[in-house]
């Protein structure tokens, strides 16, 4: 059963727009996942045999992005047939089309919700997640997904649920309530959800209200401010700028989509040219997101190096032991370096970093180590930094005197 009307060369060519959106979103996300499995398999080999740290940067919710935006590109793929055919035909290949929409539109919105919220934690409300908090999200995600699309998909098992619906396949036109609650309902929410997350965030790197950061992010009392007050405030301001890329990307890319489904839900069918150019728009979600994290936060895109230093096999008492060193940056990527004032706070120094950390000595696979200063200093190197130290199984304090005959790590 083919669509009644054969499509002009207008629609046809508002298609193939629609097509090269999606290949260019695609062309992205693929280099990037091929990237991040690549990565992946060097540091399983550089490490192999030895005990692998967790990555600071932890970048599962951005390559889970990244996921989403391919399913949601290949969901596109099909307008090809469509286009050369001039029309829709109904089968496996309609089915699968609207399948695919639905779980990448719902998985980039699940997606980027839970990237605000992550972000506005750490950033604002300076909490940090336990290790594996990104990957249970991601889990979480996608078990949501699952549910708001399957439920439905269950509940019309034996009827015509998908099908053409305007210029593609999709849910069928006569099932309005699960066009809405399936997609676009998490679509708006994740929209307005950001937009309110992202606006709190920039008015508190402003510092126009608080949310509990006072000990975090002490400010001058008093008198005039000082070099480092003016240097801090603009960080932060740059860092409120660039919050704001977050929210606005998402809904520049979301909006026409949106004003063209609500003008169809309201019984008004939009123009032909709209519908197309919306949905070409839409498609170029995957090259958006991948241009506004490799641009604001790197490091989530392309990971953090790892560096494997060996122990000389003729030290004595000194088995051959790695060192994998990360750049200091936390999960946020690259974002302005915020330095803090408070002489209070703590920060736990990268040992291979810290020249003010006694020697470290390795025994019999212990660490031992002298007492850490707990003068925080956190490097000018443009990243917003979390430091976090690998602690041994068991430590204890040694004389500097030991050193000759113990051994000392590479510094």
């Amino acid at each position: 059963m083919s669509a009644s009307t054969p499509f002009n060369f207008s629609v046809r060519t508002g298609l193939l727009f629609t097509i090269e959106g999606a290949v260019l979103s695609l062309i992205a996300v693929t280099f990037i996942l091929g990237f991040a499995l690549l990565k992946w398999l060097r540091r399983t080999v550089i490490t192999w045999g030895r005990e692998r740290p967790s990555d600071p940067s932890d970048s599962s919710l951005f390559l889970n992005l990244m996921l989403a935006d391919m399913i949601q590109a290949l969901g596109i793929m099909p307008n090809i047939k469509w286009m050369s055919d001039a029309m829709i035909t109904e089968g496996t290949l309609c089915t699968a089309q609207a399948a695919l929409k639905q779980v990448g539109i719902v998985g980039v919105s699940l997606t980027s919700l839970v990237i605000a919220l992550h972000t506005f934690a750490v950033l604002v409300l300076r909490w940090m997640p336990p290790r594996h908090a990104s990957k249970l999200a991601v889990l979480l995600i996608w078990v949501c997904t699952g549910l708001i699309i399957g439920i439905p998909n269950a509940v019309h098992r034996n009827e015509y649920y998908y099908g053409p619906n305007g210029y593609w396949c999709w849910i069928r036109p006569n099932w309005t309530a699960e066009l809405i609650v399936t997609e676009y309902l998490w679509v708006w929410l994740a929209a307005v959800a950001m937009l309110l997350i992202y606006t709190v965030m920039y008015c508190v790197m402003r510092g126009w209200f608080d949310i509990g950061r006072s000990a975090d992010l002490p400010m001058t009392s008093g008198n005039a401010p000082t070099v480092e007050d003016i240097e801090e405030a603009r960080q932060t301001k740059a860092i409120a700028k660039m919050m704001l890329y977050f929210p606005a990307v998402y809904i520049v890319t979301v909006l026409p989509n949106s004003i063209s489904r609500w003008l169809y839900f309201s019984g008004t069918p939009p123009p032909a040219k709209f519908a197309l150019f919306a949905n070409t728009v839409f498609a170029l979600s995957g090259l958006a997101n991948f241009i506004l994290f490799l641009t604001t936060r790197p490091t989530m895109v392309v990971g953090e190096k790892v560096v494997v230093v060996s122990e000389p096999p003729d030290s004595p008492r000194s088995p051959s032991i790695s060192k994998r060193t990360y750049s200091e940056s936390s999960s946020l990527g690259q974002l302005p370096d915020r330095k803090l004032k408070n002489q209070n706070q703590y920060a736990l120094q990268d040992i291979s970093r810290d020249t003010t950390i006694a020697s470290r000595l390795l025994s019999d696979n212990d660490i031992e180590q002298s007492p850490m200063s707990l003068t925080p200093s956190l490097p000018s190197t443009g990243y917003l930094t979390a430091n976090r130290e690998h602690h041994g199984r068991s430590r204890k304090i040694v004389p500097e005197a030991e050193d000759e005959d113990e051994g000392r790590l590479p510094g």
